[in-house]
């Protein structure tokens, strides 16, 4: 029987074969893929493609449309005890079902999302960061905001205002909790501030909640990269929970290094509130939040020296940006094959050798030439030498490639936001030339032309201090990523060394 489902959290395909999904769509699933996380479907224009399994929650044909109580579940009381409470708030929150990623009252909710799902419209929240999606901004729509996004001015342009001490947050201690009398079970992790002594924990769902309204909020602006998979039928596996604390850890880094995500308010309010009452009204604020999409440009603080950049600064960017994503893609695939060959032609003939050194030491065994022990053990251990640098090369990748392809997978997943953070950026300029050519002929006056290169400028501005923080972000991971590979190389190498020169000293009999 067909499985239907309907779409909880937009994403944006970014390669052939993605399928762009919209919130509240219906998409018919076609295949739940084979535990990669992805799924594939049509949609309702009849689109095929590819789209990840988080961001949809399934049921069949002959079910009706997920209810309001489903989406907006009533919680259940769940308290989520850690092995060491002496330095840390226990988070015992109120875990809801599902997300609340669309920002209805509680009364009205019910009879909207039904209407929404029944005609499959598109919502004024999701967000395709298209050419014109800072138009409104730029045209002078206003919306209600506190927040000021501060920016300083350089050789290099705009840059963000960097804290005199980074932000840093630890996940760690995964703790296994469970709802329903123990029927379904769960994972949640500790998130420690290094700037406090009070840890939340949150379950996976709430960094894909964090993870969606910090898209919907920044995505215009900045990269923000996809958080690892998801789920896995093996999800409780001691090796899938260390490894997704790892992958959620390296983006909460990320997302910890950049001043503006770091410091506004869905980002604090996701990593400091231990209160349960105060995290759901923060919940509830962050959805109703106005200054979202192309309207986050409202929040950057005025400034005289905001500049419109030129068509051939942008095209160079994209340029850079198309060629780093073919090298990080041709570097990946070296690596890996690298990694193949250490760990299979590399460690057998290394094998090879081994073994044939100690097949010739037990042929000088059957010798009865009385000083033949000597000869035997030397060409025995040159034999037990051989295996083990076979071994060396095969776990080598492990200590040091792992760690090129996991930052190179990072990197591709920001690579694809920003030919849509371009797309802005080209359409704030074409809007400002396009005013420039009105009052040229009167058809706008000279302060509705001011006003709109201004706003453009902010955009500008804003989108090249984002270029800026990629470049320094980019160079300062693939400095400390590459040093790290030939730091365990010399490693390697200087171990091979040893062992070869305590071989050769057995020779000398």
């Amino acid at each position: 029987m067909p499985t239907k489902a309907v779409v909880q959290c937009i994403f944006k395909g970014h390669t052939e074969g993605e399928l762009t999904l919209t919130l509240g769509e219906i998409i018919t699933v076609t295949s739940q893929g084979t535990g990669d996380g992805w799924f594939e479907g049509i949609n309702s224009n009849g689109e095929h493609g590819r789209f990840p399994g988080r961001n949809v929650e399934l049921f069949h044909e002959d079910e009706a449309l997920p209810e309001y109580e489903t989406i907006y579940e009533e919680p259940d009381y769940t308290e989520i005890k850690p092995l060491n409470t002496d330095n840390c708030s226990v988070f015992s929150e109120f875990l809801e079902s599902d997300y609340e990623l669309i920002s209805f009252g509680l009364e009205e909710g019910k009879d909207n999302l039904e209407q929404m799902l029944k005609s499959n419209r598109k919502t004024s929240r999701v967000y395709h960061f298209t050419k014109t999606e800072a138009e409104p901004f730029i045209l002078g729509k206003t919306v209600k905001t506190t927040t000021k996004i501060a920016m300083i001015f350089n050789e290099n342009g705009a840059s963000w205002i960097y804290p005199i001490v980074p932000l840093e947050c630890t996940v760690t201690n995964p703790q296994m909790g469970s709802k329903y009398s123990g029927m379904k079970k769960y994972i949640s992790y500790q998130i420690t501030p290094n700037d406090t002594d009070k840890s939340v924990y949150h379950r996976y769902k709430h960094f894909d909640w964090l993870h969606c309204r910090l898209l919907e909020k920044f995505g215009s602006l900045i990269a923000i990269p996809l958080l690892p998979e998801k789920d896995i039928p093996w999800r409780f596996s001691d090796e899938f929970v260390l490894g997704r604390m790892g992958g959620l850890q390296a983006w909460i880094n990320r997302m910890s290094r950049h001043p503006v995500v770091a410091h506004s308010d869905i980002f604090q309010h996701f990593i400091r509130t231990t209160d349960v009452k105060e995290w759901k009204i923060g919940k509830r604020i962050a959805e109703k939040d106005e200054a979202v999409g192309g309207m986050i440009f409202a929040e950057v603080m005025a400034s005289s020296e905001f500049r419109l950049l030129d068509g051939e600064e942008t095209e160079m960017f994209l340029t850079f940006v198309k060629c780093l994503g073919e090298s990080i893609k041709n570097l990946t695939t070296v690596v890996e094959e690298h990694w193949i060959r250490n760990t299979g032609t590399v460690k057998s003939e290394y094998h090879k050798i081994g073994k044939s050194f100690l097949d010739f030491s037990a042929s000088f065994a059957k010798s009865k030439y009385h000083e033949k022990d000597s000869i035997t053990s030397a060409l025995a251990f040159a034999g037990k030498t051989y295996n083990d640098i076979g071994d060396l090369y095969s776990d080598q990748p492990k200590e040091n490639v792992h760690y090129l392809l996991e930052i190179s997978k990072q990197y591709k997943g920001l690579l694809s936001c920003y030919p849509d953070i371009i797309n802005v950026l080209k359409g704030a300029i074409e809007k400002a030339h396009e005013y420039e050519k009105l009052a040229q002929t009167n058809k706008v006056t000279l302060k509705e032309k001011e006003a709109v290169v201004y706003k453009a400028g902010i955009v500008s501005s804003a989108i090249q201090a984002e270029m800026n923080h990629f470049n320094m972000e980019l160079s300062n991971d693939y400095k400390e990523t590459f040093r790290h590979f030939l730091y365990e190389q010399v490693q390697m190498y200087n171990k091979i060394t040893d062992k070869l020169r305590e071989a050769y000293a057995r020779f000398e009999f």
